[in-house]
């Protein structure tokens, strides 16, 4: 059993030891062709040729997206919603040009009426965003979600109902907030 364990010890060596040297011959071998470096752009490659694209670039100022709404067309119903009740209040708020966030007075004149208006989870609330100017490379609707969300956030402890809606025929930088009571479906 001894003698067993022995030569297995000693196989097991002899293996390592074979390895090793193929694995020496191998980088001997390799070392003696030459290699090519490898680099990330050679400098042929660097080069641009004469008939390469020029990006366009627009140097103007930035303008509002404005959009009309279809009026008396075919498909265009008017519908009042069955869930939503008669406009109980309404605030204006308005941002600067290109922000998405909200003034800090027109923050604290929010807080001040949402809990002197006594809403509760039985209300909804109407947010219409008005048209915003395009910067970079957010477009005008964009900004328009991104105020009203801002605007959610300070609502949603109030009342979890809140939908958002764009308009872009209202002036730049406009938000409205409207109250409602919500009406239960009837199905």
């Amino acid at each position: 059993m001894l003698k067993a364990f022995i030569n297995s010890v000693i196989l097991f060596i002899l293996l390592l030891i074979n390895m090793g040297l193929f694995t020496w011959c191998v980088n001997q071998l390799l070392d003696q062709t030459p290699l090519n470096k490898k680099t990330l752009i050679s400098p042929v490659q660097a080069d641009a040729s004469p008939q390469a694209r020029k990006p366009i670039v627009y140097k103007g100022f930035a303008r509002p997206i404005t959009q009309k709404p279809i009026q008396n067309h075919s498909t265009h119903i008017a519908s009042n919603p069955t869930h939503q009740g008669a406009t109980l209040h309404k605030i204006v708020l308005h941002f600067q040009a290109g922000h998405i966030h909200i003034k800090q007075t027109e923050r604290i004149k929010l807080e001040n009426k949402l809990r002197s208006f006594d809403i509760t989870i039985s209300h909804g609330v109407r947010l219409l965003s008005g048209a915003a100017f395009s910067e970079n490379s957010i477009s005008s609707p964009q900004i328009a979600k991104l105020r009203s969300q801002n605007v959610a956030r300070i609502i949603y402890p109030y009342t979890q109902t809140i939908k958002m809606y764009y308009r872009p025929s209202m002036e730049e930088g406009k938000v409205i907030v409207e109250f409602f009571e919500l009406k239960t479906k009837n199905y």
